[in-house]
């Protein structure tokens, strides 16, 4: 090849690579907007704005599905709204929620929150902005969390944080 066409190629290529990586940022944008917009959708409790428990099992067993893949983990908690207003503390707690946090009413004085990749300073941020929605009522708070490898669906893992709220309750 000519010295002199090497560096227009080479500039060549580099352009079409800039391109192709701008293209593919643009679309996941555009994927990420599309998949809100259909969170959106999903039928949420009217009392507190969380989503519906139908939605609930479905919701965790997608973040498994993807923390399999990237060999991460999922958090899931069930508070139990013991003494108190369960719709208030609900549309606090969804007013209080940060993405990728995700928040269902699975009764009518319980809630579940899920969140992938929890570390422990977030989980306490979290766990905070929980308690912060709850000034005037009594929780009892169960967690569990899925790690890469464990053999549990989101059926069992919800079961885990319930059991663990039940036991909280119990005291």
């Amino acid at each position: 090849m000519d010295a002199a066409v090497l560096p227009i190629t080479l500039a060549a290529i580099g352009a079409v690579s800039l391109v192709v990586l701008v293209d593919g940022i643009v679309r996941r944008s555009r994927l990420e907007r599309e998949l809100v917009r259909a969170w959106d959708e999903v039928p949420r409790d009217d009392d507190t704005g969380l989503y519906d428990r139908r939605v609930c099992v479905q919701r965790i067993a997608a973040e498994l599905k993807r923390a399999r893949r990237s060999g991460g983990s999922v958090w899931v908690a069930v508070v139990t709204v013991l003494d108190g207003d369960a719709a208030r503390f609900g549309r606090l707690l969804h007013d209080s929620m940060r993405l990728p946090e995700v928040g269902f009413r699975i009764g009518e004085q319980v809630v579940c929150i899920a969140r992938p990749q929890l570390d422990d300073d977030h989980r306490a941020e979290l766990l905070g902005r929980v308690l912060a929605a709850a000034p005037r009522e009594r929780l009892a708070i169960g967690e569990a969390t899925w790690r890469a490898g464990d053999a549990e669906d989101a059926s069992a893992l919800l079961q885990r944080a319930s059991s663990a709220s039940a036991e909280v309750s119990a005291r």
